[in-house]
């Protein structure tokens, strides 16, 4: 048997539904009146008996009725929380779990009945106050699940888009795009293939590897524009010509020209850093830039 989805009866649609259904009820009661409390008699015994109106009655019939439901729903409900801590239920288990709510509220509405209504028989009142109840929790009930498959299904809508927005920051990351001057992207490497950009007049040359060999590209713009869009990043200017990849950095050696870094690929220039960035490229080697 298909198990119902475990949002049906998860903790706090359970109590929305304990609180919900008794309201509706109650205004239910109040505006229709299916039970027929106004034909009790003036005369009738239970008047006598408890010494008060006809109308203070029939309050207290509707208020003890919808604290009957309430109670009933509510008992009902927790029992069939704890059942399902260890074990699913099924469509058709949900609904005759249901059915058992109604027969018991119908029940105890019977033997209430027959304190204010002599002229009916049991099975009469039973039948009557069953077909009642059933109307009277139908559509609080459906509003309910309504409720509850709409609530689940914006839950679901906002988790796929978190998802997509992981999905589409991750891709960002993984990925370096590089923009001309009008702002246009020229060209979008991941950031382990992209091994270093070199000014080259008014255009940047970028070295990236592709099928494990290092290619080249020139894109319109100026060296300074692309490191400004990769701060914070370990792709880094170490030259007034270069912004390098760190993380690809395979050798880095003194000389007496100063200090150069290499990649270890053929046919990739060896890259010197220079006096003003050997500071701020330590600190990246480091992990002491954040």
């Amino acid at each position: 048997m298909t198990p119902i989805p475990s949002f049906i009866y998860k903790r706090s649609n359970q109590i929305a539904m304990i609180v919900f259904v008794p309201i509706f009820a109650l205004l239910f009661i109040t505006i229709y009146r299916p039970f027929n409390f106004e034909h009790i008699d003036e005369d009738t015994g239970l008047l006598t008996w408890l010494n008060i109106s006809r109308e203070v009655l029939v309050q207290l019939i509707t208020v003890g009725f919808i604290l009957v439901g309430m109670a009933v729903v509510a008992i009902s409900r927790w029992i069939m929380g704890v059942y399902t801590r260890k074990r699913e239920i099924s469509y058709i288990h949900y609904i005759g779990w249901v059915a058992c709510e109604i027969l018991i509220m119908a029940f105890i509405f019977t033997v209430v009945t027959l304190f204010t209504d002599t002229t009916k028989s049991a099975t009469t009142i039973f039948y009557n106050s069953l077909i009642k109840t059933i109307l009277i929790l139908l559509i609080p009930y459906v509003m309910c699940y309504i409720y509850f498959i709409w609530q689940e299904r914006v839950a679901q809508l906002r988790h796929i888009r978190e998802r997509l927005a992981e999905d589409e920051t991750a891709l960002q990351a993984a990925y370096v795009q590089i923009f001309d001057e009008k702002g246009e992207m020229r060209l979008s490497v991941r950031r382990e293939h992209l091994l270093l950009l070199e000014s080259a007049d008014n255009y940047v040359c970028v070295w990236y590897i592709n099928n494990n060999a290092p290619k080249k590209v020139l894109v319109r713009n100026t060296l300074t524009r692309v490191a400004k869009q990769l701060e914070a990043t370990h792709i880094q200017r170490c030259h007034r010509s270069f912004i390098i990849n760190l993380d690809l950095i395979k050798v880095m050696r003194r000389e007496k020209e100063g200090i150069f870094v290499e990649f270890g690929m053929e046919g990739v220039p060896d890259v010197p850093i220079s006096k003003t960035y050997v500071e701020s490229i330590n600190k990246w080697l480091a992990g002491g830039a954040k």
